[in-house]
């Protein structure tokens, strides 16, 4: 049997701009043919602002088989590279050692998905943006062959305080930014309608008046 081979992928951020005409915000998730694992309200990733009190998110991890499955969970560290892409650290490094999970390991029946606790003790001398990611190793059991390992990530970001970019990310801003993006859409088929409806009658007056 070989050594089994990693493969690792982290949720990008990521909009559809046809979902955004529509008014909606699409769900994103990291996901293999068995599990997957992706932040709590459908967001790609988790980041907040700096606070004095801990910070508590979650993420979501699913079984997409129906046989029942282990999900092994870590916190690494995560470096940004220039050109804006993220490198996975090791375990506990960086921003992972002030990120705790209610759990390290579940277990997922057939089709079953389970909510995982995230916080979030933001260091107090934090000048820069700094991230770590949840990772996730799915185990199903004893196979044959050359084994193959899909660890999962979910990115998981702090920025000092009084960086508006960070409020993008949260549930709460996620929420009213679709609310905004559906009434803008409301009034802009409010306007066409009228505008729709104040030729029509302008058509038909001067033919009203021949007719007089």
């Amino acid at each position: 049997m070989g050594r089994p081979q990693v493969a690792v992928r982290v949720a990008a951020a990521v909009t559809a701009l046809c979902a955004v005409a529509a008014g909606v915000l699409p769900a994103y998730a990291v996901q293999t043919t068995t599990f997957g694992l992706t932040a709590a309200g459908g967001r790609t990733k988790i980041v907040h602002e700096a606070q004095a009190a801990p910070i508590r998110d979650g993420i979501v991890v699913y079984n997409r088989t129906a046989k029942p499955i282990t999900v092994a969970l870590d916190v690494v560290g995560v470096t940004r590279k220039p050109d804006g892409s993220y490198s996975l650290g090791a375990s506990g490094t960086g921003l992972a050692a002030h990120v705790q999970l209610a759990t390290r390991s579940l277990h997922l029946d057939g089709k079953e998905r389970q909510a995982v606790g995230v916080t979030i003790d933001a260091p107090d001398d934090l000048t820069a943006p700094s991230y770590a990611a949840v990772t996730g190793v799915a185990n199903p059991g004893q196979s044959t062959g050359v084994a193959v390992t899909e660890r999962l990530a979910v990115l998981v970001g702090v920025t000092p305080r009084g960086d508006v970019g960070a409020t993008a990310h949260t549930p709460g801003a996620t929420h009213k930014r679709t609310v905004a993006v559906v009434i803008a859409s409301v009034l802009l088929l409010a306007l066409l309608a009228i505008l729709i409806a104040a030729f029509v009658l302008r058509r038909r007056r001067p033919a009203g008046q021949a007719g007089a």
